[in-house]
């Protein structure tokens, strides 16, 4: 009988199975989790793209430097917001921001907007990331070269760096900020929460920024 027991192989592909069984499983899972990963940086991106559309083709650069405290994002954030759906809109950050280019590869800050909102689309301003209104370095920040075409970048009269020339009482300088092309800066952040959060506790940060010439003047 002993003998018999060990020559049965009935029974064998159940036990393979079993062994098998979760490495397929882990295999599915981390699979879909992926996938729904890389959707939701894709709707990210999505989100940053359509904030500053929205906001190159309705906005007037020239009205907000002249009065950029009258100035809001709000409404476009919240859109830009939406197309995040079916996610957490509870787990982004938005910003738009207004850049006035002083030489080949910065700008200087003129207006930003920020923003978080619930789930429910309830809205909750937030700090901009950028520095804006402020004469100073703080206020001038790096921007990819390839957005810049020569008509954009200013030359100064003493032939001195824009970005660099913060004092209004010197009349041989164009001072930061008045001169040079416009640019729209949005930038959306998210937490994205795993799907399997007993098995993927921690969060994964996602975030884009986009930069667009405005289309009014």
């Amino acid at each position: 009988m002993l003998i018999r027991l060990l020559r049965d192989r009935s029974g064998s592909s159940m036990i393979e199975f079993a062994i098998l069984l979760p490495t397929m499983l882990l295999i599915y899972l981390g699979g879909y989790e992926l996938s729904d990963m890389i959707a939701c940086n894709r709707k990210v991106g999505i989100a940053a793209r359509s904030l500053t559309d929205l906001a190159s083709r309705t906005l007037s650069p020239s009205a907000i430097a002249a009065s950029p405290s009258a100035a809001s994002g709000t409404p476009f954030m919240s859109a830009a917001a939406i197309t995040l759906t079916p996610y957490n809109q509870a787990n982004a950050w938005e910003q738009i921001s207004l850049l006035r280019v002083c030489d080949a590869s910065h700008a200087y800050v003129i207006w930003s907007n920020a923003q978080n909102q619930t789930a429910n689309g309830t809205v909750t301003a937030a700090t901009p990331t950028l520095t804006a209104g402020t004469l100073s370095a703080n206020s001038v920040i790096s921007i990819p070269s390839t957005m810049i075409t020569t008509p954009m970048v200013p030359t100064s009269p003493d032939g001195s760096d824009v970005c660099a020339n913060y004092s209004p009482s010197t009349s041989t300088k164009y001072q930061v900020g008045t001169t040079g092309g416009y640019l729209f800066a949005g930038q959306i952040s998210y937490s994205y929460t795993s799907l399997l959060q007993w098995f993927i506790t921690t969060t994964i940060p996602m975030g884009y920024t986009i930069y667009m010439s405005p289309r009014l003047n």
